[in-house]
């Protein structure tokens, strides 16, 4: 197939054929292959389009401009349609173009009554495409932002997750009982005591500790403000200092005694 540039007679052909939706064409595709068969061309759509607009013939596909109200477009999805978005499959509800995700719509059809409007369903073996009612669960956006705080990842399986989930709950009911600030307080202090006494964390900190000093010590404009700020530190808590030697050198005296 040979490729030419657009002729007269090319134009002269398209003109006949537009608006194309008045002479039976539902898809620029289709004229564009017609064209392409006639006169040995391999054009694309863009290049049809372009020619077009700069000839100034209107091309009459559908869009929201030119198709008349009531009329159903040829592209329109009716209720129960699916499609995938995001990554996930969404089901057509209700006109006009109301979609859901499909999760939820599998979950509230199994569930009659109930609604998991303003939640979230989750897929517990962290598949998206098994909407097995025994697959999904639906979980609060306070329960799912435990859930992520407590280190939940798509990569969990089916029974981690499910504790992962129970743990969120029992959390959340201590935030329900205890009330929202008393919870708060109690849950940082048990990140904070877990963080401190965790091995990793002491050597993630020693490392920074270190690292620190070490730029600190590099620049003598910091090593100078450092030692500024020690003197400053030991001259304000100069008693208390004396006080805390003492009382190490009391303890050792006692621990060497014993020894001996």
């Amino acid at each position: 197939m040979s490729t030419v540039k657009w002729t007269k007679e090319i134009d002269h052909w398209i003109k006949e054929r537009c608006p194309i939706r008045e002479h039976g064409y539902t898809q620029i595709q289709h004229i564009v292959d017609e064209l392409n068969a006639t006169f040995h061309t391999d054009f694309g759509i863009n290049a049809f389009k372009t020619n077009c607009y700069s000839k100034g013939v209107k091309i009459g596909a559908y869009n929201s401009a030119n198709y008349h109200r009531g009329e159903t477009h040829h592209r329109h999805n009716p209720i129960g349609s699916l499609q995938v978005k995001k990554g996930y499959v969404q089901i057509k509800i209700a006109e006009p173009n109301q979609w859901m995700q499909y999760q939820r719509y599998v979950w509230e059809q199994n569930h009659p009554g109930e609604s998991a409007e303003g939640m979230v369903v989750i897929f517990m073996d962290g598949n998206s495409r098994n909407f097995d009612p025994s697959n999904l669960e639906r979980v609060s956006r306070g329960e799912l932002n435990v859930m992520a705080r407590m280190g939940h990842t798509a990569a969990m399986s089916r029974e981690e997750r499910e504790i992962c989930l129970l743990r969120a709950r029992v959390a959340m009911a201590k935030v329900n009982l205890a009330g929202r600030e008393k919870a708060y307080a109690l849950s940082n202090k048990a990140n904070y005591e877990r963080k401190k006494n965790d091995p990793a964390e002491k050597a993630k900190r020693a490392a920074y500790a270190k690292q620190r000093f070490a730029n600190i010590m590099a620049d003598p404009v910091k090593h100078e403000a450092y030692l500024c700020k020690q003197r400053e530190y030991r001259a304000k808590n100069r008693e208390r200092l004396k006080a805390q030697a003492r009382e190490y050198q009391r303890i050792r005296r006692q621990t060497k005694g014993r020894t001996v």
